[in-house]
């Protein structure tokens, strides 16, 4: 293992005219992009809020290809050179994300496994005058689950009065070796919105 902590996007939108530009949502998915990236079949994110703690958390976990001690150093730049030396675009969500957490007064931490996976943690200020609205949190979640078919999702929200938990494994699991056949059918997708509560 290896790990970065530091204390203190142009993001790939799914649906580019739905969103405003600066939403925690926005760098939600670009974290979770990175993890499609790495090849991921399940990827978790957290979101846990406490305005009686006055701090807000942002965790996102994958099980993809994990990064090399080096890569790992480097993955924070905008821009990386592969072996070939062409420059190509990859982990655009964790410097943007990171910026974020840092103007927040924030701790960012990321801990990768080679061939494991890879956790990305911000926490900040939950009332901090730089926060960004959450954003339509839940919308980026379907999103991500309708268009992926062979990968799960673990999804969990708390605040300090309630929380929210999805995930898509019991569902791949009852649907049967047709999973990613059916996984964008409309019963399943009317499914995966009313346990997002997504209209």
């Amino acid at each position: 293992m290896f790990s970065v902590q530091y204390s203190v996007t142009e993001t790939r939108h799914l649906k580019p005219e739905t969103f405003p530009m600066y939403e925690l949502s926005l760098f939600i998915l670009d974290l979770a992009q990175n993890s499609l990236s790495a090849g991921a079949s399940l990827i978790k994110v957290w979101l846990a809020e406490s305005e009686k703690l006055n701090r807000l958390t942002v965790t996102v976990a994958d099980n993809g290809c994990g990064m090399e001690p080096e890569v790992l150093e480097k993955a924070l730049d905008p821009f990386m050179t592969t072996k070939t030396g062409r420059e190509k675009e990859i982990g655009l969500g964790l410097p943007f994300f990171k910026q974020l957490v840092e103007s927040c007064d924030g701790t960012f931490k990321i801990k990768s496994w080679p061939g494991t996976g890879t956790v990305v943690t911000g926490s900040y200020l939950h009332d901090h005058f730089d926060q960004p609205p959450i954003g339509k949190l839940e919308e980026i979640i379907f999103s991500l689950v309708a268009a992926n078919p062979s990968v799960d999702f673990v999804f969990t929200r708390k605040t300090d009065e309630k929380s929210k938990y999805f995930d898509t494994r019991p569902v791949r699991k009852a649907l049967g070796p047709d999973a990613e056949l059916i996984w964008q059918t409309k019963e399943v997708l009317d499914w995966f919105r009313r346990e997002l509560d997504v209209s």
